[in-house]
């Protein structure tokens, strides 16, 4: 594998990463530096549905989604720390599947069913109303997978309380689009964005204020931009690693200028070095 630095943005000593490259890849390349390091993986992986992503394309996975899924959950979890959790969104379509997964993998001890309202009047009552071709889920789901879960404590809780079943006020779908407009001037630039608060709040409590952070489905750039957030708040030295192929020139046209764009509009101290990973195989062609 060649790992080959593209561009610096940013603070000069940032060892924030973005790695455009499939993802299984980046993973195997990760192993060596990183395994059992980092402390926070949050991903929001293709759910197998009729959906055209930019950057995934929905139902055409090879050999099948579950294995497609499993074989890079299984490369993930040896960069886990003893103390790391992921946290997988996923819809209906692939739930009961991805349990099965996360069961086999982490033992069921160790994996939780959070659930996100993905419509939320509060966030939701301005859109302009559009009128209903089908019908839609109004929520989906994020799988929590432990290390240790006997052995994890989440940090800074509101008021002590144990994580919620449901995960209610951190945004929207319709939300998550508005953000990526603020900065990049359109809504519809990645369909299924999440939102920020969702993402700060899932990495505040799971982070310690020097952890690594990994998404590898990249998508929209919103874990980079929400860690980014995060360490502003609280003084935090949190480093992320996103990973995203450049199907669609999702990584071009949207990561990277969202993180960009986003270091320059909050005057975040951040920064990122930005690189391209090619495989044995794309080494051997080139």
């Amino acid at each position: 594998m060649k790992l080959e630095l593209v561009e610096s943005f940013g603070n000069a000593l940032s060892e924030n990463m973005i790695i455009e490259s499939e993802n299984i890849t980046a993973l195997e390349y990760l192993q060596e530096e990183f395994s059992g390091k980092i402390d926070v993986i949050t991903i929001d992986p293709p759910y197998n549905t009729d959906i055209s992503h930019i950057g995934y394309r929905d139902s055409n996975f090879e050999n099948g989604w579950s294995t497609f899924i499993k074989e890079r959950l299984a490369l993930a979890k040896i960069l886990m720390s003893d103390a790391g959790s992921m946290f997988i969104n996923i819809d209906e379509n692939e739930l009961v599947s991805l349990l099965e997964i996360c069961y086999d993998l982490f033992g069921k001890e160790n994996v939780n069913i959070l659930v996100w309202p993905k419509i939320d009047e509060p966030f939701d009552m301005n859109r302009v109303e559009k009128p209903v071709f089908n019908i839609k889920s109004a929520h989906e789901y994020i799988v929590l997978c432990y290390m240790d879960k006997k052995n994890t404590v989440f940090s800074n809780m509101r008021n002590g309380k144990p994580m919620e079943s449901i995960i209610k006020g951190l945004g929207t779908t319709s939300s998550a689009k508005d953000e990526i407009a603020q900065l990049l001037g359109k809504r519809e630039m990645f369909s299924t964005p999440k939102p920020m608060r969702l993402l700060e709040e899932i990495i505040r409590i799971s982070s310690q204020k020097d952890s690594i952070i990994l998404d590898f489905f990249a998508g929209s750039g919103t874990t980079g931009h929400a860690t980014m957030s995060l360490n502003k708040f609280d003084g935090g030295r949190r480093k992320f690693i996103l990973v995203t192929n450049d199907e669609n020139d999702i990584c071009k046209n949207v990561t990277i200028p969202r993180i960009k764009k986003s270091i320059e509009v909050y005057n975040y101290r951040d920064g990122f070095n930005y690189y391209k990973l090619r495989s044995r195989y794309q080494c051997d062609l080139f």
